[in-house]
């Protein structure tokens, strides 16, 4: 990935909206792929801090969280969009040429995620806006009403599949990811 004796390191992300796309990197300005990937966007402003990406176990997916400096109170309104909610989110780590101010080769995709929730918040003198992420891993979570561990619903998805043909008597099974009766 790294080219020279010097390194000279990027980091990029990109926020796929519906209406346009939003392109960062971690100071200044940058170009790669013929696209500006910039330090302050109009709507999101910069970004203040980045929380690592973190593997979860049990019924977590894996996240983490970003937290932008909007530039005004009315970009701070407009982050809470609620079609942005799964749009898609993309960290890459690169090098970069500091003469020409392009990426060399190819950045390292670190992270392909999507956006969760947005969370302004305000206080004295401060605007921020956390916007936390997960995995598409999140979709194993979801319930499917219906879904049953066996034979007849087994057959329904896999005709001809006799995995589940014999197994009667047995301890019940919950399919993994599912939420337990309480």
């Amino acid at each position: 990935m790294f080219q020279g004796r010097v390194i000279y390191p990027v980091a990029l992300m990109e926020i796929a909206l519906p209406a346009r796309t939003v392109r960062l990197c971690d100071g200044g300005f940058i170009i790669w792929n013929g696209e500006k990937f910039d330090c302050a966007d109009p709507q999101f402003g910069t970004v203040k801090s980045a929380e690592s990406f973190s593997e979860k176990i049990g019924d977590d997916a894996p996240g983490g969280k970003v937290t932008f400096l909007p530039p005004s109170p009315t970009a701070m309104a407009e982050l809470s969009n609620p079609t942005f909610q799964g749009a898609r989110m993309r960290f890459w780590l690169g090098e970069y040429d500091p003469v020409t101010g392009h990426v060399i080769g190819t950045p390292e995709l670190t992270a392909d995620l999507s956006i969760d929730t947005v969370t302004p918040k305000v206080g004295k003198g401060t605007r921020e806006v956390d916007v936390e992420f997960e995995s598409a891993a999140k979709r194993l979570f979801m319930i499917m009403r219906g879904n049953a561990l066996n034979n007849r619903f087994h057959q329904q998805c896999y005709p001809g599949e006799k995995g589940m043909a014999n197994a009667t008597g047995m301890p019940r099974s919950t399919a993994w990811g599912a939420d337990n009766p309480k």
